[in-house]
């Protein structure tokens, strides 16, 4: 077995030509460097200095071996350097998952300010279903997730709630009149209505909230994204089903109407979520610190 701490002394040697400046640098004492050396000498059969009054000189043979090993000594400062940088948020990559919604919505103004203090971090976004988010965040591959929490939690997972988000029915001016009064989910029955397709959170809980009023309600497109989905509804192509949070602007403006109903749709909290007992990078730590100083 390769013993490197004689390795980093041979170095330390090699580098100095002086026993003395080398035990000083290693914090060990001279004839603990010199029994060492000697160790390090029989190990490969050959003598690696020539002693003389002014120090020490490497031989052919410890030439050689200082040239290798100075490449190794090299690259072990530099990796050092690198995990120093990426603990003080000099360099390294932030890895979130999270949907293109949220990141507009809520996460946005968080990369702005992080990215003010750290530029040189580079953050990947993963806008994945919240399910598959889970399993590549069991590979390693994201940090955290900001999601909507699940009505059951995982016990795999660690969960941060933040805020609350409102679910609503939303049409465009061909649906005004509908905005005008309080609707059963019966009555919307019997009009076009437009989902997220499965997977996705909104959907589950959707097809949850329809089966605990034992209501059935067909979508007549299932859409990727919320955004898509706001978009369709805008066009008139008929009844959305969204976040409230996400299309105040448009309510606002009366671009879009929303369609009451009774009882209304239970909010639900967004958040955190987290793989319990790992350990974060200092880059995940500090952007989650900006987010949590804001919800503390």
């Amino acid at each position: 077995m390769v013993d490197l701490e004689l390795y980093r002394i041979f170095y330390e040697v090699a580098r100095t030509s002086n026993i003395t400046q080398a035990s000083n640098h290693l914090n060990i004492s001279q004839p603990a460097v010199t029994k060492h050396i000697q160790n390090l000498e029989y190990q490969l059969g050959t003598p690696l200095f020539i002693r003389s009054r002014k120090g020490v000189i490497l031989t052919e043979n410890g030439k050689k071996l200082f040239f290798y090993i100075k490449q190794v000594m090299d690259l072990v400062s530099y990796a050092e350097k690198e995990i120093d940088d990426s603990n003080h948020l000099y360099t390294g990559t932030l890895k979130i998952g999270i949907s293109t919604t949220l990141t507009k919505k809520f996460l946005l103004k968080y990369i702005r300010e992080y990215h003010k203090l750290y530029p040189q971090v580079t953050i990947e976004i993963s806008t994945d279903p919240t399910g598959e988010l889970k399993e590549k965040m069991k590979e390693g591959k994201i940090d955290f997730i900001i999601a909507k929490l699940p009505q059951e939690e995982d016990s795999e997972f660690r969960y941060t709630p933040l805020d609350t988000l409102e679910d609503i029915f939303i049409g465009n001016k061909d649906y005004e009149e509908l905005s005008k009064k309080i609707h059963t989910l019966e009555e919307l029955s019997s009009y076009p209505i437009l989902l997220q397709k499965n997977p996705s959170s909104s959907r589950e809980y959707f097809d949850q909230v329809c089966k605990d009023r034992k209501v059935e309600l067909q979508s007549i497109m299932n859409i990727a994204s919320s955004n898509l989905l706001i978009e369709f509804t805008k066009i008139g192509y008929g009844i959305g089903f969204v976040t409230k949070q996400y299309v105040l602007e448009e309510l606002k403006n009366q671009e879009l109407f929303e369609i009451p109903i009774q009882p209304c749709i239970p909010p639900r909290k967004f958040g955190i979520i987290e793989l319990k007992d790992s350990f974060l990078p200092y880059s995940a730590e500090a952007m989650l610190n900006l987010i949590k100083r804001d919800y503390s």
